[in-house]
């Protein structure tokens, strides 16, 4: 089964949730919010790679769940939708971090093309019984240091769901594709078997495997159905080693020391693999790790929030 790309609706009216679902789904796998926290939660349990948001609606507005997949770190592309032509908000929006800004109402083939671009869909606008297929997978682990590390890293090659439980790894498996699955405890490994049919399980024993052979299996289970994926190279597959047994709680000059090479060195080897820096990756563990307690502060203060973008 190819993996398709993931969209996201957010919109209060549910006659536009169902236009949304009857002009993409046969394209994309759609998922549906009715307002921003019910958005922020799938947010935080997949991977989804474009966001349709309605800018106006009640308690946490579009520009609060903008601010909000920022401060948590989410990692997506959204497109801001507003009723009204407003230059100001349009602004604030891509000020924020929106990818893209749509007036309703909105020309359909425009939607596609949007979209399209936004996953770097390779087919035609004309031809909506093919999708990209990128690489997926699929973490379930309790370690959240194994968990968070390997998350971020995949996430440089592919699409990845990351999970505490094993119920949440069924739920994912039951609604899209994988390319490979990884935990660290072998019951679960068996339990999963059960649902995944013919795809991979990799168990990382007691959550510290040799991360070189590791990502060779991973990298390897992408390559079946992708063309093209990158490699981790020694010295990477080391550093993800460390920064995941510390759960993020490290530095460029701890890791350095070691592996026994400079920071400088240690920086560009990283680079060049990664397209990120040591730092930015230490920091987007952290920030994975702490996501589920962010988003009770948020939730706590998404009033306020949305309040004061009411008021510009």
């Amino acid at each position: 089964m190819a993996i398709r790309s993931v969209v996201l609706a957010v919109d209060d009216d549910p006659r536009v949730l169902d236009a949304y679902q009857a002009i993409l789904e046969s394209r994309y796998e759609v998922l549906t919010a009715p307002d921003g926290r019910a958005a922020l939660e799938i947010l935080q349990s997949r991977t989804i790679d474009v966001v349709l948001l309605d800018m106006l609606m009640p308690g946490l507005n579009g520009l609060g769940v903008l601010e909000a997949i920022k401060r948590l770190g989410i990692e997506t592309n959204v497109v801001m939708v507003s009723g009204m032509n407003d230059t100001l908000s349009a602004l604030e929006a891509l000020r924020l971090g929106a990818t893209d800004y749509l007036s309703k109402p909105f020309d359909i083939g425009h939607l596609h093309r949007v979209i399209a671009r936004l996953t770097q869909d390779a087919v035609r606008a004309d031809a909506p019984s093919q999708s990209r297929a990128l690489p997926h997978a699929l973490i379930v682990t309790e370690d959240a240091g194994l968990r968070a590390g390997l998350a971020v890293a995949l996430r440089t090659r592919g699409r990845v769901d990351a999970v505490a439980d094993t119920q949440a790894g069924l739920a994912v498996l039951a609604r899209i594709g994988t390319d490979v699955v990884v935990t660290s405890d072998a019951a679960v490994a068996a339990e999963i078997r059960d649902h995944a049919g013919s795809v991979p399980i990799l168990v990382a024993e007691g959550g510290r495997a040799d991360f070189d052979t590791l990502l060779r299996a991973i990298v390897d289970a992408f390559t079946v159905r992708h063309a093209d994926v990158r490699g981790f190279g020694g010295a990477v597959s080391r550093v993800l080693a460390y920064v995941c047994a510390r759960a993020g709680r490290t530095s460029i000059e701890a890791v350095a020391a070691a592996l026994g090479v400079s920071c400088s060195h240690l920086a560009r080897l990283f680079a060049e693999q990664m397209e990120m820096t040591v730092t930015e990756y230490v920091t987007h563990v952290k920030l994975e790790i702490d996501r589920p307690r962010l988003a009770k502060m948020l939730r706590r203060h998404g009033l306020s929030v949305a309040a004061s973008y009411r008021a510009r």
